[in-house]
């Protein structure tokens, strides 16, 4: 893809076909098939993940990276220490109701088809938004001065305006609160990706975001109204990720970006 015009045209392409495809063939499993709801977002989410592949072989968008780089320490503990903190996050509602452990395990085959659901449908938006959009994005700015951190907020944007789908089965303070928290968590995870040089660590920090939801979503705090107050924590915690994001990019991101 030599020509900016035609890269930026694909980068669109990639961001709203994908939303298309998502509602549209979730929309088709679910009326011509009657499977559940996991089984849908599974078969979704793989066959939209390998369309994407196909696209990006084809046309050569981008390099995806999946195993880490010989990073330095602080390469490595610029991305632990969000890991960690979600490791507790994912953790804290088994502490606030212990009898969430009874519930995974007396119902594990829909516990694991949960989790199966979660990592496929995570791994399609890593794919999609840090994979191809993020990456494509440095390709387009590969000579501004500003590159990096363009890409990171354009990329986190079309992640965050992704989530506006889901007005259909949530109120628009739930959506609203979840678009804050995605633009800020893929500002993080970009910067992650690059400090790590591999998908697998933002793909990780994803999948650890999403688990409360799925597994825990009868938890008082899974299930807690979302409140004025509620939207500014997130403008909050927006300005800590992206002090975060920007105190610790990377700029020297040729050594993973080898265009």
């Amino acid at each position: 893809m030599k020509s900016k015009k035609n890269l930026l045209l694909l980068i669109l392409l990639l961001w709203i076909g994908s939303d298309l495809l998502t509602i549209g063939f979730e929309n088709l499993l679910a009326h011509f098939t009657h499977l559940p709801d996991n089984s849908i977002i599974i078969l979704n989410s793989l066959s939209i993940t390998s369309i994407l592949y196909l696209v990006n072989r084809k046309y050569k968008v981008v390099k995806i990276f999946i195993i880490p780089a010989h990073d330095t320490w602080l390469d490595k503990l610029v991305y632990v220490i969000p890991i960690m903190l979600y490791v507790v996050r994912a953790s804290l509602p088994l502490l606030y109701d212990p009898a969430i452990w009874k519930m995974i395990v007396n119902h594990l085959p829909h516990s694991l088809m949960l989790v199966l659901a979660m990592i496929t449908a995570v791994f399609f938006e890593e794919y999609l938004s840090r994979g191809l959009i993020f990456g494509a994005l440095l390709v387009y700015f590969k000579h501004h001065k500003w590159r990096v951190q363009l890409s990171i907020l354009l990329s986190s944007l079309t992640f965050s305006l992704s989530h506006a789908i889901n007005l259909f089965n949530q109120n628009a303070m739930q959506t609203l609160n979840q678009m804050i928290y995605t633009f800020a968590f893929g500002c993080l995870v970009s910067m992650m990706y690059i400090r790590s040089g591999s998908l697998l660590i933002p793909f990780l920090a994803h999948c650890l975001l999403n688990l409360p939801s799925f597994l825990y979503s009868s938890s008082p705090l899974a299930t807690a109204p979302v409140t004025l107050k509620t939207i500014l924590m997130q403008i909050f915690m927006l300005s800590i990720f992206l002090v975060y994001t920007f105190i610790f990019i990377n700029n020297d991101e040729k050594r993973h970006y080898q265009f």
